[in-house]
């Protein structure tokens, strides 16, 4: 007999219980769970318990913050203790530039309202009597740390869960998927049969074997990790208070308190697979691996000399469990693309801080179609076909023992590259090309002149990169650029009705006509930016669509559930089409000296055909940069000759390589924003000034939103900002203040190297600010003078861009 649910949600951790919670109580009175063995078993059962609500990101860190809260109303709700210790926690620094690292840290979570104190050896020495502080430059405290009760804590989540009318079914091993002809999801267990609408896969560590089922796959790796817990000390025993969380971030381990005695946490040097291969058996349950205490001998000498103490403590328990690492140690979440009606929530580090926050997340995507939050650097759709599980291998292996490194600004990892190369690969290295990676591209950062290693060196203020950079910024101004543009997400939307769908899900009227080109938005009902795209029309029925490299399967995504009613289909040619961006004043000479003169009738926003030397192109007009330019969209096989052309051409007008750090710095200068950094599902055209592209002349999704919103000036929206030259560049989050009063936050920053004049972007809620006005932006704990300045900083008249 089949068992019907609507939705069906796999595992028992503690974010699949924490997703049937939520769901069950937004009203879903159809959803089960089915958990393989009893709810914890995997990760959740032996988890340290370590909680927190700072985070990197923002709405990572409300996420948290909700989790705290939940856990801490659950006896009220459903009367579950859950062994809740808000405790504190210091963050040791050993180094200068880890205390740098905290500066850093200390003005991004004061811009998100959260408590960051910086402090002395002697004020941890205070809190923290059992510790030696010999060799600590100083430190960082968080008064939200604390630990919970894993167990409890979901075992609290199901009761609500049961409460309001969720199911949940132990000992149910899935075994089989299959999709039915009408698109819902049978599954079977033993002889057990289900069918369902909505399928979520919270099933940690098998989370890949689950995902394999229907025909797809997750970049997950699992990972042994250790922890010690102490016998009772007679030091701790003898103290009046809980002592506080300690992360020692330069000797890579957490340290808490545990009863009477303290558990440690060291993150392995010499780190492994679990299972040897990473692949979970389905037999397993809660079990532990067997200890390998040699692997954890330095980091637990670094631990004992900072707490003398432990040399006479005996050791009561060694946990050497799993956990399930993505490449860059975030969570995925989110709907599978390609998969309709399938959900993954997996890959968690900090699943029991996140698990309360990420089941709300979860229901909200599952019931509305999205969550309140904008979270594409956790969502599923930031990872392609091109993570392979020897790439997940590779970044796990090379982030998880340097857990706690420091986090500089446009860091670059060094494993798992090379996952996509372009034909020119090697030409851009021999030129000095620095590389970097993003959604699998290695696409140049910035190119060192002879003489100069072609290598980042990290820094808060300005890298080893930063006048090279300038050099190739200018020099693109004075003459012209050659930018490396394939990585950028490229769609094709053909169809009898591939125009009337660009026009319902787009904000902008499509081109009428072929060669015409329309930058339009991808809005939510709430009038939120899901994506922003410029829609080529090729021919009649046929569009082409160039988005955000990291966005491109969130953008195929919302395309794809929305194209129900529609006969289109929408085909991903990223890989197949390569892209060379060519601006500057000389642009024009050098196109047309390579074409026949093709580009002396070539209006802003439009697009045609074209042969370059021997290469068949598609030239755009548009520019990234806002000088005169185009990019060039041709079949990947065919970029090595285009590039060829234009380099050997290029000499006689002044060309330059430019990268993309220049090339980002470019757009702050002109105005123009950013997918992920300004533009986001929570962000509106009105606040990032781009009502321009919304037509008043047909409906689309988000117009209502966007209409109310008209002639009112939005409570937050972004401004750009002139920083006084001597400040260090602004990365993002840095405190925006006037009169000393926070009012918002940097997004994007860097120099305007064509204006001279240190810059930044931020999102503020000052509704009367105006260009002129004096503000303070507060970088590294220090404070600098700012003014608002115009949106377009470079050439407002849009002079240079028309050529």
């Amino acid at each position: 007999m089949t068992e019907h649910a609507r939705i069906i949600i796999i595992g028992g951790g503690i974010v699949g219980v924490s997703t049937l919670y939520h769901l069950a109580k937004a009203g879903e009175k159809d959803a089960l769970l089915l958990e393989r063995r009893e709810l914890t078993a995997g990760a959740t059962w032996h988890a340290a318990g370590n909680v927190h609500t700072q985070s990197a990101y923002a709405n990572l860190s409300a996420l948290q913050a909700y989790s705290l809260r939940l856990y801490d109303g659950l006896a009220e709700e459903v009367g579950q203790e859950v062994g809740s210790h808000v405790v504190g926690g210091f963050f040791l620094a050993q180094t200068r530039e880890r205390m740098e690292e905290f500066r850093h840290l200390a003005g991004k979570f004061r811009a998100l309202g959260l408590e960051y104190e910086l402090v002395t050896p002697g004020e941890i020495k205070a809190k923290y009597p059992l510790m030696n502080t010999d060799g600590l430059v100083g430190g960082a405290w968080d008064p939200e740390e604390g630990y919970v009760d894993p167990y409890s804590v979901t075992m609290g989540l199901a009761a609500g869960a049961r409460k309001y009318g969720g199911r949940i079914r132990r000992g149910t091993q899935v075994d089989g998927i299959t999709r039915l002809p009408s698109g819902h999801w049978r599954l079977t267990a033993g002889d057990a049969v289900f069918e369902c609408e909505i399928l979520v896969n919270c099933a940690g560590f098998w989370a890949r074997e689950v995902a394999e089922m229907v025909g797809t796959t997750l970049p997950i790796t699992n990972m042994e990790h250790h922890y010690l817990v102490t016998e009772a000390m007679p030091e701790v025993a003898a103290l009046d208070c809980e002592l506080p969380m300690i992360r020692d971030t330069d000797s890579q381990y957490y340290l808490r308190q545990e009863g009477k005695g303290l558990l440690l946490g060291p993150w392995e040097r010499d780190c492994r697979r679990a299972w040897g291969h990473g692949r979970a058996p389905w037999s397993f349950g809660q079990e532990l691996f067997e200890n390998d205490i040699d692997r954890l001998s330095d980091v637990l000498g670094a631990i004992y000399d900072r707490i003398p103490s432990l040399e006479t403590a005996g050791i009561r328990r060694i946990v050497n469990g799993a956990i399930s690492f993505a490449p860059d140690g975030r969570p995925m979440i989110g709907p599978m693309p390609g998969v309709p009606g399938f959900f993954v929530a997996c890959g968690f580090l900090g699943g029991i801080a996140q698990g309360g926050g990420i089941g709300l997340a979860m229901s909200q995507w599952i019931l509305e179609g999205e969550p309140e939050r904008d979270l594409h650097f956790i969502d599923v759709a930031r990872y392609g076909d091109w993570t392979t599980r020897e790439f997940a291998r590779e970044r796990t292996y090379e982030i998880f023992p340097i857990r706690y490194e420091i986090i500089y600004p446009q860091l670059e990892r060094a494993s798992g590259r090379d996952q996509k190369v372009t034909p020119i690969h090697t030409d851009l290295l021999a030129r000095g090309a620095v590389m970097g990676q993003a959604f699998g591209w290695e696409r140049p950062l910035w190119y060192a002149p002879e003489g100069v290693a072609p290598k980042d060196e990290p820094s808060f203020h300005r890298p080893n990169w930063w006048e090279h950079v300038g050099r190739e910024a200018k020099a693109m101004a004075e003459g012209c650029g050659l930018s490396e543009m394939s990585s950028y997400g490229k769609l094709r939307v053909r169809g009898r009705d591939a125009a009337a769908f660009l026009d319902r899900v787009g904000s902008a009227k499509v081109p009428g006509a072929a060669g015409k080109v329309a930058l339009s938005l991808l809005l939510n009902e709430r009038g939120g930016i899901i994506a922003d795209v410029t829609i080529t029309k090729e021919a009649d029925n046929s569009f082409y669509l160039v988005c955000a490299t990291t966005g491109v399967l969130i953008c195929q995504r919302w395309l794809d559930s929305h194209a129900a009613g529609f006969e289109v289909t929408i085909e991903n040619v990223t890989d197949a089409t390569a892209v060379l961006g060519v601006a500057g004043p000389n642009s024009r000479a050098l196109l047309n000296r390579l074409s026949d003169g093709a580009f002396d009738d070539f209006p802003l926003m439009t697009s045609k055909v074209v042969e370059i030397g021997s290469a068949r192109c598609r030239a755009i007009r548009v520019s990234f940069s806002g000088e005169l330019g185009w990019e060039l969209h041709c079949p990947m096989v065919r970029q090595k000759p285009l590039f060829d052309a234009l380099v050997a051409a290029g000499s006689d007008h002044g060309m330059v390589l430019l990268g993309t750090r220049a090339l980002g710095m470019l757009r702050i200068e002109k105005g123009y924003r950013g997918w992920g950094a300004e533009l986001t599902a929570e962000v509106t055209p009105s606040a990032a000034g781009l009502e321009r592209f919304c037509s008043r002349g047909k409906d689309y999704i988000g117009r209502a939103a966007v209409d109310a919103l008209r002639g009112v000036v939005p409570p937050k929206r972004y401004v750009t900002l002139e920083i006084a030259p001597e400040a260090p560049p602004c990365w993002g989050t840095e405190p925006v203040l006037r009169n000393g009063e926070l009012i918002g936050y940097v997004t994007s920053g860097g120099m305007g190297w064509r204006s001279g004049k240190m810059l930044a972007v931020a999102w503020v809620g000052a509704t009367d600010l105006s260009p002129g006005d004096a503000v303070q932006v507060s970088v590294l704990t220090e404070t600098y003078a700012a003014r608002v300045g115009a949106d377009s900083v470079y050439d407002p008249a849009n002079s240079r861009l028309l050529g």
